[in-house]
């Protein structure tokens, strides 16, 4: 870790544990990893299947705490997923489900319960993260904004805190976590994938890949809506993006009609709490959402109230000079 300004800066020790390891020997947990991978099964975690996220989280649980249980059972353990704004991210359900797999382990052993907090992400930004060349995910994780003020310092002092995400391709998001927590009086960090490109194929793995994995499964509205009617359904990020893309305008009020009422609510307040609603590629769908709840209200209905707005500030998902036109 590099220390700001002249001020010298204690380095934080950190690990990684990963499930699956993607382009490169698998599983990358040291065999204690008895669950194949599935691609169909990561996509439908990524679009809110909680099923999904239960089965990879009780895998995840299962390899970590026999492969460091000396990290499970650190005296101090904190545990955070991905960061966000208002709408959790699709890894928020994924350690969620991880959760009681080390609470169970650390209650047999008289520890206290690991508590689930929150990392705020400042800033939202339009555009699929899972699109970006390694040069523009650097660009876009150099903007990013993340703020630990939910961390108390008496909680965080001398802990071990565990960031549970999905999977690491090129490692920008975990630098940008790194840089935004080097300062808190940490013992160690550790952070937990799905899924990890080897660090050896740097370079030789197309970044990209990782939004054909995100769509094994889930590539218009109607896989959507399968997931939702199959009542297996927890939101997150991406599908709220995904449901607002302009790729999917043109399906959308057929879709939406056949949603059931607390989606199409969800959708709009989620919509306008994150800040899609005034970003111009998701505006005109989001005036389709509202237009649906009107008239299922049977009356118009305004747009988005400001105990809605956004506290954080929208902005563009940045791409590498050259890359070509911003993604749904």
């Amino acid at each position: 870790m590099e220390s700001r300004g002249t001020r010298l800066a204690t380095v934080i020790p950190t690990q990684e544990f990963a499930l699956y390891s993607l382009g490169g020997p698998s599983p990358a947990a040291n065999g204690n990893c008895r669950l194949p991978f599935s691609p169909s099964r990561y996509s439908r975690y990524k679009y809110g299947s909680v099923a999904a996220a239960e089965t990879f989280a009780r895998a995840l649980g299962a390899a970590f705490c026999e492969a460091h249980p000396e990290l499970t059972l650190a005296p101090r353990l904190l545990m955070a997923s991905s960061p966000y704004a208002h709408v959790p991210a699709a890894a928020t359900t994924l350690a969620r489900g991880l959760q009681p797999a080390l609470n169970a382990a650390r209650a047999m052993n008289g520890l206290a319960p690991v508590p689930l907090l929150r990392v705020d992400r400042i800033s939202t930004s339009a555009g699929d993260y899972g699109t970006l060349s390694a040069q523009a995910r650097d660009l876009h994780m150099a903007a990013n904004v993340l703020s630990f003020r939910r961390f108390r310092p008496a909680q965080v002092r001398g802990a071990h805190l565990l960031v549970v995400d999905d999977v690491r391709v090129t490692g920008a998001h975990q630098r940008c976590l790194m840089r935004a927590s080097e300062d808190l009086p940490l013992a160690a960090r550790i952070f937990l994938y799905i899924a990890a490109v080897p660090r050896q194929l740097n370079g030789r793995f197309d970044p990209a890949q990782e939004d054909t994995l995100n769509h094994a499964a889930v590539k218009t509205l109607d896989d959507l809506a399968g997931i939702v009617a199959a009542g297996d359904f927890a939101w997150n990020v991406r599908v709220c993006k995904f449901t607002l893309s302009p790729a999917n305008h043109g399906e959308l009020p057929r879709f939406l009609r056949r949603m059931p009422d607390w989606f199409i609510h969800d959708l709009h307040r989620n919509s306008c709490r994150d800040g899609y609603a005034r970003m111009a590629p998701y505006a005109p769908s989001h005036a389709l959402v509202r237009a649906e709840l009107s008239a299922r209200a049977g009356r118009p209905l305004a747009a988005c109230p400001p105990a809605l707005w956004p506290a954080c500030r929208a902005r563009p998902l940045r791409r590498a000079p050259g890359a070509g036109h911003q993604p749904p």
